[in-house]
């Protein structure tokens, strides 16, 4: 149990709650870190027969378990009159098919040499007549909620986190990152603009899915899965594509009772005033300099208290050999400009080759600054 008695879980939902008095919990994502480690042989022992939630409670962190990231999925998929073939055709990529009634759709996945993170070689859509076959694969899905496998999840959190879920991405985001790649996707908007904005009506529409699921489902905290760079997504992309969609999105969450943010893990520095308008409750993953590109008084210049930050310590903090004075610099400066609104956290994840002391310093450091 945490301040005032209250699980890790009450106290970062009590953040959203803006109920101060609970202090600033330390709530981490370590998957990768600890998965890469365990696949190289060097994680350390005394992690060896823990799981993810001990592992974070051993470091006075909480884990932020997202459904499907590392762990089984509480959000079932299922696809009518689609066939989906995924076949190996290197050690380090992977061919994908789609095979439906109106044609085919293929893709290519290249692997890390563990198998534990991806990069898109070819996307699926590269005509636009691929968007006919695309739109048959989306209305084809029935999105399910596993009551099961959330419970399972959250016996493995055991109240020391939270178990959360983030969204297939919104319609821009997906063309970028999903379904035609950035530069396909600039090209298309500038030929075909009508056929794109288009599609990204039946985007929505899918995602509409999710929603309407996830709003009647236990968990309260959700995550727009966007990852939002603005060397990428501009200001005026975003406010054409983005905004009124997020205020959509959060006014039907809000009704729900719900909570969401929004991934937002590159440069931000154009986008922060109007990260506000969109009518989230928080950022996930903000990544200030010297990883990003503004500063912590920047950040709450423009967000100021309207919004929850969660994470902000740059990853760059916890690699080998870093100066741990800078680290606690850091902490110090980010809880006094944001304690209240913040839920502290490495932006976006912890690196595999992490010292683990520097992270057991956050926790010690936040014990000093607000018990």
């Amino acid at each position: 149990m945490g301040r005032r008695g209250l699980s890790e879980e009450e106290r970062i939902l009590a953040v959203f709650e803006r109920r101060s008095e609970v202090g600033v919990p330390f709530n981490i994502r370590h998957e990768y870190w600890y998965f890469v480690n365990k696949a190289r042989g060097t994680l350390p022992p005394e992690y060896a027969e823990m799981d993810l939630a001990d592992v974070c409670w051993s470091w006075g962190a909480s884990w932020r378990c997202y459904s499907g990231y590392y762990v089984e999925a509480c959000v079932r998929v299922v696809y009518e009159d689609v066939e989906t073939i995924s076949e190996k055709i290197s050690s380090r990529r992977m061919r994908h098919v789609i095979q439906t009634p109106l044609g085919r759709l293929e893709s290519l996945t290249a692997f890390d040499e563990w198998g534990l993170s991806s990069q898109t070689l070819e996307f699926p859509v590269k005509t636009l007549e691929d968007f006919r076959i695309l739109e048959f694969v989306l209305d084809s899905v029935e999105v399910q909620f596993d009551e099961e496998a959330y419970e399972r999840l959250r016996r493995r959190v055991k109240g020391r986190g939270i178990v959360s879920y983030f969204f297939p991405r919104s319609p821009l985001q997906a063309l970028f990152y999903n379904y035609l790649g950035i530069t396909r996707t600039i090209r298309f908007l500038r030929r075909y603009r009508r056929e794109v904005e288009d599609f990204m009506e039946v985007i929505k529409r899918y995602n509409e899915k999710f929603y309407e699921v996830m709003a009647s489902s236990p968990i309260r905290i959700l995550n727009l899965g966007e990852n939002i760079d603005a060397r990428i997504t501009s200001p005026k992309l975003f406010e054409r594509y983005c905004l009124p969609y997020y205020q959509e999105v959060a006014d039907y969450l809000h009704r729900h009772d719900k909570y969401v943010h929004i991934h937002v893990d590159g440069y931000a520095k154009p986008l922060l005033p109007l990260l506000k308008e969109t009518g989230l409750d928080g950022v996930e993953a903000l990544t200030p300099k010297p990883a990003g590109d503004f500063t912590l008084a920047e950040l709450k210049k423009e967000l100021g208290d309207e919004m929850v930050i969660l994470d902000g310590i740059p990853y760059l903090y916890f690699l080998p050999d870093v100066d741990v004075r800078m680290l606690e610099r850091f902490v110090k400066d980010i809880v006094s400009l944001f304690s209240g609104r913040l839920i502290l956290g490495i932006s976006d994840e912890l690196p595999p080759p992490s010292d683990i002391a520097s992270v057991k310093l956050v926790s010690r450091i936040l014990e000093r600054l607000v018990g």
